[in-house]
């Protein structure tokens, strides 16, 4: 008897470390597809709905927030403009944030020259490396923090399908980049 409850115990504290381990798993097959330039495999770890929708909610936001405290929120031409580059923002965030964005994106940097070595940078030829930080942010969401020496920072939002499965479902945009 004493050997199935430890048998028991082994085989459930491995299911409940798998699972726990399973985002740091998904992270690293998504590095890999990226260093091997591998757009199908970097599509399977994608929710693409999941991340149009929270792309595009960021970049709405922040355009409705820009146009606001440029032109006030009383005016109705601002009102008009804000909805026409609403519309044209969703048809850029659909294209790009889609297997054929993933795939595009994924050939140009295949093609494009690396950044040349500027003049601030070390005598020695190191480089400054980004700071990452992952972690849990609830039971069903992974989120993976960039941070860079200027303060500007970024995050990766994975959600979990099902009990091993996670998939990028969300991008947190900088607030420089995003214009906040």
């Amino acid at each position: 008897m004493k050997k199935i409850t430890a048998a028991a115990s082994v085989a459930a504290i491995a299911i409940a470390a798998s699972a726990y381990a399973s985002p740091y798993y998904a992270l690293h097959q998504i590095k890999t597809a990226l260093a091997e330039r591998n757009a199908d495999a970097l599509a399977t770890h994608v929710d693409f709905p999941a991340l149009r929708s929270n792309v595009k909610s960021q970049l709405e936001a922040a355009m409705a927030n820009s146009i606001q405290a440029a032109t006030g929120s009383d005016n109705p031409i601002a009102a008009l403009g804000q909805s026409i580059a609403s519309a044209m923002l969703g048809k850029m965030v659909d294209a790009m944030v889609s297997p054929a964005g993933v795939v595009a994106l994924i050939n140009k940097s295949a093609i494009s020259p690396q950044p040349a070595a500027d003049a601030g940078a070390p005598a020695d030829g190191a480089q400054k490396k980004t700071g990452y930080a992952a972690g849990y942010a609830g039971l069903n969401k992974f989120v993976v923090r960039a941070k860079d020496g200027g303060g500007k920072e970024g995050a990766l939002v994975l959600q979990r399908h099902g009990v091993w499965g996670w998939k990028l479902s969300g991008i947190e945009i900088a607030p420089a980049v995003a214009g906040r």
